[in-house]
């Protein structure tokens, strides 16, 4: 609701002028909940999208012909950094993939390991990654993957991209490997919402 409060405002105003109303707004969030939220100006944000090609071997979920808003989310805890790259369709179709236990000195291409317990092996940051499709039938994910990784390899505040590669299945397939089909992808963020917890966004941005 805040965003379109701003961007409806930032239309009828000068360029400079927007970026002082973006920039209050901005510092309004962080001193209110702690974080800190990067929004593009106007402009900019018209060309925010997230494209996505994901499938397994037996269905495709999201392909790249599909525009939708595109997030990234950036945390620091006790167990290093959490990266969250998230994207939301009109159509109720939604992707999000988080790599944690990373440290913040590391270097890109960043590599997030699927595990079937999703468990730090004290070494690897370890990747996660959630689909859902809400339809008024009800809530569907999709196959999860359960080995493989997922790897980061642009971070930058115009634009994140990625690639996916693995073998998973259903919940109940956890413990059957024999089941598992493989499980692939690769997007691109474009002009992405940045939001940022606990640590300054541009000393992680590459």
């Amino acid at each position: 609701m805040l965003l379109l409060v701003v961007l409806n405002s930032c239309i009828k105003t000068s360029e400079s002028a927007e970026e002082a109303t973006i920039t209050t707004l901005e510092k309004a969030i962080e001193n209110k909940t702690g974080t800190q939220v990067d929004i593009p100006n106007t402009d900019k944000l018209e060309h925010n999208g997230g494209y996505i090609n994901y499938k397994s071997a037996s269905k495709t979920y999201l392909t790249s012909a599909d525009k939708m808003q595109a997030n990234v989310i950036i945390e620091k805890n006790n167990n290093g950094l959490g990266i969250t790259i998230q994207l939301i369709g009109e159509a109720g179709k939604s992707f999000a993939a988080t790599i944690n236990h990373i440290p913040e000195n590391f270097l890109l291409p960043l590599k997030g390991k699927f595990d079937v317990g999703n468990q730090y092996d004290g070494i690897n940051p370890v990747g996660v990654i959630v689909f859902m499709n809400t339809t008024e039938n009800g809530m569907k994910g999709s196959e999860i993957p359960f080995e493989g990784e997922i790897v980061l390899t642009k971070l930058t505040k115009e634009a994140v991209e990625f690639t996916l590669e693995g073998k998973g299945g259903d919940i109940l397939d956890k413990e059957s490997p024999s089941n598992w089909k493989s499980i692939s992808g690769n997007g691109k963020f474009t002009h992405p919402i940045i939001m940022t917890y606990g640590i300054d966004k541009n000393k992680i941005l590459k």
